[in-house]
């Protein structure tokens, strides 16, 4: 029998909160929630009484947002999963800073992952980075992302990423230092968090940093030069919206 996983819901929205309960009831029997609470004083004081193991966390509340929980409990052992009807901006800032989140509302198959992964459990002493980075990216662009290694999750600076290129389902992150990173994500998962910020997708294999971009030849086969050297042809596919989203980068006489 699967060990018991006590968990939380703290969200303002009640019929939320029910709808969640009881999708929980029917495909974990061994997650049980202890508790419920609608406000952020609510919250705190259910998570120090229960001491669960799991908190599913709104972010926007009348009088305030959910990171005032996390940094006011007593008890502090526990994981977060953070439900929210953020925009597809506010999506990347979760995605850059690999924490694990629910858009609402919740699909039943999206909380299966995000059920596996919390039983994975892994790189837990990290949250507290996880979570500067995540309330950095929410208020501004990211600066920093969290990728995943062969030893856990490492912190990146963005604006240090000359490109990534595609190998199968997984992707060679490429920096200005010549230092390589194979991870395991597709480059889909890639250009999905970097796309908006100066990154553009330029053929299937390959998503640069414009910013590290030399030389943009527009001919019969395109292609561009990257300040580090490496030559990179562009997709029939890619030509048009990389021209574009080019254009709106750098300044043209």
């Amino acid at each position: 029998m699967s060990e018991q996983i006590k968990a939380v819901i703290i969200d303002d929205e009640e019929n939320f909160s029910s709808a969640l309960e009881i999708q929980i009831r029917k495909q974990f029997p061994n997650l049980i929630v202890v508790g419920t609470a609608k406000t952020i004083k609510e919250g705190i004081q259910l998570i120090n009484r229960t001491m669960p193991d799991l908190v599913f966390l709104d972010i926007n509340f009348p009088e305030g947002n959910g990171f005032e929980i996390i940094e006011s409990t007593k008890f502090t052992r526990y994981e977060v999963i953070f439900t929210t009807s953020f925009s597809e901006y506010a999506v990347r800032a979760f995605e850059v800073s690999a924490i694990h989140y629910l858009l609402k509302p919740i699909d039943q198959v999206k909380l299966k992952e995000a059920i596996n992964r919390f039983n994975l459990k892994t790189d837990n002493d990290k949250f507290d980075e996880k979570l500067r980075i995540l309330k950095e990216s929410l208020q501004d662009r990211p600066q920093k992302i969290l990728l995943p290694t062969s030893d856990g999750q490492n912190i990146f600076n963005i604006s240090e990423i000359i490109r990534c290129e595609a190998d199968s389902s997984y992707s060679t992150v490429f920096f200005n230092n010549g230092n390589k990173l194979l991870i395991a994500k597709p480059l889909q998962h890639l250009h999905k968090i970097l796309v908006e910020l100066d990154f553009a997708r330029i053929h299937s294999k390959h998503l640069v940093n414009l910013k590290y971009v030399k030389k943009y030849v527009a001919g019969r086969i395109p292609h561009l030069i990257l300040t580090d050297g490496t030559d990179l042809q562009i997709s029939q596919h890619q030509k048009s919206d990389f021209a574009d989203k080019l254009k709106k980068y750098v300044k043209s006489v």
